[in-house]
């Protein structure tokens, strides 16, 4: 991270119900498509070359929240024999967050059971950083929580979690 440490950590965690090669091929190999069960996200698409299997190794994302900007995050590390995807978000960041990383960790638990492991590293600069790494520490814990919550939702049922299917609802009625 430039030789600088993160001052914003948050991770969360889930037991998932199904075998870790389907969790693999929802985070990684379809990086592109994860509007289709984070409801944090209205929109996403996939670009840039494929990297070992992957749909693409860049993503654009229309982010539901209001007031935050759309991001694109790129894949850093896509290790599918260790499963670890590891992605940085190059635009969409406030000033003050000068880097931001999203790892996610599977561990086979046994042939029907994934631990899924999300962490968020970030590093806020300048008084406005200092002043907000709590508030974004919690609130990205948050975010992790419902997004583990989401996919294993997606995961072990192959429809998205009735709060994804809201916010698709909502924001199709928005674009009308």
């Amino acid at each position: 991270m430039n030789d600088k440490k993160p001052n914003v950590n948050a991770s969360s965690g889930i037991i998932i119900k199904v075998p870790i090669e389907k969790i693999w091929q929802i985070l990684a190999v379809e990086f592109g498509d994860i509007d289709h069960w984070a409801s944090g996200v209205n929109a996403s698409g996939g670009s840039g070359a494929p990297i070992n299997g992957s749909n693409c190794s860049e993503r654009a994302c229309k982010i539901s929240a209001t007031g935050f900007s759309d991001t694109k995050e790129r894949i850093t590390v896509y290790d599918k024999e260790g499963y670890i995807l590891k992605y940085t978000l190059f635009h969409g960041l406030p000033g003050f967050v000068k880097d931001a990383y999203n790892t996610w960790q599977l561990l086979p638990k046994d042939k029907s059971l994934t631990l899924v492991k999300a962490t968020t590293e970030m590093r806020a600069t300048g008084i406005m950083g200092a002043m907000m790494k709590g508030f974004m520490t919690r609130s990205t814990q948050k975010v992790l929580k419902t997004m583990c919550k989401e996919l294993k939702y997606y995961a072990e049922n192959d429809e998205p979690h009735p709060t994804k299917k809201k916010a698709m609802e909502k924001y199709t009625r928005k674009k009308k």
